[in-house]
């Protein structure tokens, strides 16, 4: 069996842009997509229940390396290795990350953005942190960019301008870290789209775009 760890922030947890608190007694406006909708569940059922087992470690909030002085359980860096060794073995580690890295309150710029996303990279490939086990392969995906009708959102003032043009940014410059890397390259912006209810999570129709492009790549490295 192969064994997939999908290590991501709130669209890999499976965050409902429909959401307001307001809703919330609403099961079809629930803070959380159920496991028909999410990508990752998704995904399991296209790869099929023998042959894969993929594993959810989505976390609303999640950055790459920065710490948020709000939220100082979701700096990614500092709960890969825990995952790391709860999951293994892992025959692939699946990240998507970067969406709250250009958060108006980090100050982002690109180059910034694309040293974290490095530096976590340079953590995972770590031979030293996976207990004698073989390093997995990793796939890079970038997240899908955020909406221009940012200004719209509930998020708007925690996202800017500048934001949006950032999160277009990414797939370039994690692709050009994926080479340097030996990772495996995804970028989800090619697939899905971010919903227009809040411009920066995937709505159902997204996560399952998102999987299906998943499978298509999963199996072109792990059935090579």
């Amino acid at each position: 069996m192969k064994r997939i760890l999908c290590y991501g922030d709130s669209n890999t947890h499976g965050c409902n842009p429909a959401w307001v608190p307001a809703w919330d007694a609403d099961p079809e406006k629930t803070v959380r997509f159920s496991e028909e909708v999410r990508w990752t569940c998704v995904l399991q059922k296209l790869l099929g229940e023998k042959e894969y087992r993929v594993t959810e470690e989505g976390l609303p909030g999640r950055t790459t390396v920065f710490p948020d002085p709000v939220y100082p359980h979701c700096n990614g860096k500092d709960s890969i290795y825990p995952c790391i060794l709860s999951h293994s073995p892992i025959d692939l580690l699946v990240i998507m990350l970067g969406t709250n890295d250009i958060k108006v309150s980090f100050h982002p710029c690109a180059d910034v953005v694309a040293r974290a996303m490095e530096e976590l990279l340079k953590v995972i490939l770590n031979p030293y942190i996976w207990e004698h086990r073989k390093v997995p392969e990793v796939l890079l995906v970038a997240p899908a960019p955020i909406r221009d009708q940012i200004e719209k959102s509930n998020f708007w003032g925690m996202y800017d301008r500048n934001s949006v043009e950032l999160s277009r940014q990414l797939g370039g410059l994690y692709e050009k870290f994926a080479g340097q890397y030996g990772c495996h390259f995804l970028n989800a912006g090619d697939y899905a789209q971010a919903s227009e209810l809040d411009s920066i999570h995937l709505d159902e129709e997204n996560h399952r775009k998102l999987a299906k492009a998943l499978e298509k790549k999963i199996r072109e490295i792990l059935e090579k």
